[in-house]
């Protein structure tokens, strides 16, 4: 079965993910679809703003010095000198396995759509993307899409899964790998895995710990496609909750609940 692999750009912990399924499935995956940060029509400087006011000066300024040094190490030590031994980008990875690299504004443009029919995709991992996959796409897609969310789906649907699981102050957290349909974290669901949340987690711990076994559930779930008719779990619309970006009443709960950022 033809793969490929939708992911966003991200430096800190996709890089790994990406790693772990490319060690079982690169002679398989056609490419890699590398994705901006910013989600849906929002430019990467609306995004960082909207983490600015989010985070505080503090944990954001403490981000952004991290991003620019996987960035440098990224680009000297992967694109100049060639070095895979460690990789900083999610690009990086993929030249590790020989796997192609695309930056497609649009994965729905009638060009992309053209793109994957001639590498013959049959189905498509989505690791944090951060863009809707319409119709055409889904439909010329004979295994499907799935998506990988960071909760316990049909709870947390949206933005910033594990933000909300500590501001809630639940005991257990989770992924859940899902079939895409025409609504936003709705299809049903392949692989679900759970964790413990601590009290003195930070959302540092609990996103590393969510990609984490994030990584495991991807491989998991495409070894189930693969061997056909996979058993689903049912993603229940009426029992859903949906979470867009927190406001500082949300940051205030999040810290009564005894969390950090970091």
């Amino acid at each position: 079965m033809i793969k490929y692999v939708f992911i966003q750009n991200d430096p800190f912990l996709l890089p790994k993910v990406l790693d772990k399924y490319l060690r079982e499935f690169s002679d398989t995956t056609a490419g890699v679809n590398i994705q901006s940060v910013a989600q849906g029509k929002r430019t990467v400087l609306q995004t960082a703003w909207d983490l600015y006011q989010l985070y505080g000066f503090n944990y954001f300024q403490w981000k952004v010095r991290r991003y620019i040094i996987k960035k440098m190490l990224a680009k000297v030590h992967n694109d100049i000198l060639g070095s895979t031994k460690q990789c900083h980008s999610v690009a990086a990875v993929a030249r590790k396995y020989g796997v192609e690299v695309t930056q497609s504004v649009d994965v729905n443009s009638d060009e992309f759509l053209a793109h994957l029919r001639d590498k013959g995709v049959e189905f498509i991992v989505s690791i944090s993307g951060t863009q809707m996959y319409r119709k055409k796409l889904r439909d010329q897609t004979a295994a499907g899409i799935v998506n990988c969310h960071g909760a316990l789906l049909p709870k947390y649907r949206g933005l910033m899964p594990s933000f909300w699981t500590l501001a809630n102050d639940e005991k257990e957290g989770g992924v859940s790998v899902h079939f895409v349909d025409k609504k936003l974290d709705n299809g049903p669901i392949v692989v679900q895995k759970r964790y413990r949340i601590h009290p003195h987690d930070t959302l540092e711990d609990v996103m590393a710990r969510s990609k984490d076994l994030a990584a495991e559930a991807i491989i998991e779930c495409v070894r189930l496609v693969e061997a056909g008719n996979p058993p689903l779990l049912e993603n229940p619309e009426d029992c859903s909750t949906h979470f867009s970006m927190p406001g500082p009443e949300d940051v205030r709960r999040f810290r009564r609940a005894g969390h950090q950022f970091r």
